[in-house]
């Protein structure tokens, strides 16, 4: 047993990684109080969903527009000083919001203009962070850090909603900001002291794309995973997943569950816990089942998440809501994690920067794009009639993008006996 556990635990043993996965947890933590501290001030102001699809949106334009030139700059560069200047960024933005939520009256634009500031930033900070894990601890270990560093941003997303509901509760959402902000400091001063692996040789910079402006490296990282059928899948999976799923999570639950409940904002924190501990739960059962083939983990999440949403809506108590929204969240993580590690594995490593963009792009663009009209659906169909809709959607095309894939994989090892 003691053997198991240290060989699901083996990236530990590498001191940049721990020290990493520490402070980024502690800056996660204030990443997601501060996401669920302006959603309920969204609530508060405007309470629709069409609204927080809004906020979405703004976030995902400036990211979706720059995330696949941030991967390119992330291979080109050394990538903990662009992460050093995205930090700082990001903990001026929250600072500065903390100021202007506690001594103005804070107003919908304002937040609009601060969600596209936010956008930019990560759409460099999201392919850095991509690619600087692999780069912390030998290839041997490359499956347990990922899915380490999942299990950090899980827990990271389970903690920050308590943390808001409690800091909300005592003094507002301005102390919320104001903690998000400060929690980048340790992430700064830590990225400067880390030394970067490729294997088991240090570098700095990382490998190096070919010659040429960005667009053409962007076009051939695009055509890279493009052209390679087991990256298609996957990378066309995760688009699935974000464009119909994670909208739910992130705008339709939230609405949805407060005009059911009725909930004060410490209850409203303590209820968004529930898919965190669901994720939380499916990163520890990845890390401790460490699978041969990854991908194969989406047999579950798929259909599971699908049913979980799918019986949302006929829950009669809050209680009852927050164990189905535990089980989306224990779903969609193996179905992410899933995706996100086997892309991971199965990349050159000249191209990890912009495979890090794509699967960015995916969170930071895709998935706030799809809330927007996912929202407004809602608000005119009832939550209730979307989420059930989706579920069955999602299930279905999910089914045939892996029937293709398994069809095109026959074809492929036919080709190669003849």
């Amino acid at each position: 047993m003691v053997k198991l556990i240290s060989s699901r635990l083996s990236p530990f043993r590498h001191q940049d990684f721990r020290r990493f996965f520490f402070v980024q947890t502690l800056s996660q933590v204030g990443t997601w109080s501060h996401e669920l501290a302006r959603a309920w001030i969204v609530i508060e102001i405007m309470g629709k969903a069409g609204a927080l699809g809004m906020l979405m949106l703004a976030m995902a334009l400036p990211a979706f527009l720059l995330i696949l030139q941030g991967g390119v700059v992330v291979d080109r560069s050394d990538v903990r000083k662009t992460m050093m200047l995205t930090k700082a960024l990001l903990a001026a933005s929250a600072l500065i919001l903390a100021f202007m939520v506690e001594f103005t009256q804070i107003q919908f634009w304002h937040l609009l203009v601060f969600a596209m500031i936010e956008g930019a930033v990560n759409a460099f900070d999201q392919p850095a962070y991509q690619t600087i894990t692999p780069r912390l601890v030998p290839r041997a270990d490359f499956q347990q850090a990922m899915a380490l560093n999942s299990t950090n941003f899980h827990a990271s997303r389970m903690l920050g909603p308590l943390l808001a509901g409690l800091l909300m509760a005592w003094q507002g959402p301005a102390l919320v900001f104001l903690v998000d902000g400060l929690s980048y400091l340790g992430v700064i001063l830590i990225l400067r002291t880390l030394e970067l692996k490729h294997g088991k040789k240090p570098v700095s910079p990382p490998v190096q794309p070919g010659k040429g402006p960005n667009w053409f490296a962007l076009f051939e990282g695009v055509r890279y995973m493009f052209s390679n059928s087991s990256l298609r899948y996957r990378i066309l999976q995760l688009l699935l997943n974000i464009s119909l799923l994670f909208p739910l999570l992130i705008v339709v639950f939230r609405v949805y569950i407060q005009e059911r409940f009725e909930l004060t904002a410490e209850q409203f924190g303590y209820l968004f816990t529930f898919p965190a501990m669901g994720s939380m739960a499916g990163a520890i059962t990845f890390t401790l089942v460490k699978p041969k083939h990854p991908i194969k983990a989406l047999v579950f999440g798929v259909p599971f998440a699908s049913l979980a949403v799918f019986f949302l809506p006929l829950v009669q108590s809050a209680s009852q809501a927050g164990v189905l929204m535990s089980l989306t969240g224990f779903s969609l993580y193996l179905s992410f994690a899933a995706l996100t590690v086997s892309l991971h594995l199965e990349v050159l490593e000249e191209f990890r920067g912009r495979m890090g963009s794509v699967i960015g792009l995916c969170f930071l663009s895709i998935g706030p794009l799809m809330s927007f009209p996912i929202g407004l659906l809602a608000d005119k169909f009832t939550a209730p009639v979307v989420m059930q809709g989706l579920a069955v959607v999602f299930l279905l095309l999910s089914g045939l993008l892996a029937l293709g894939h398994k069809l095109n994989e026959e074809r492929e090892a036919k080709g190669e006996h003849s």
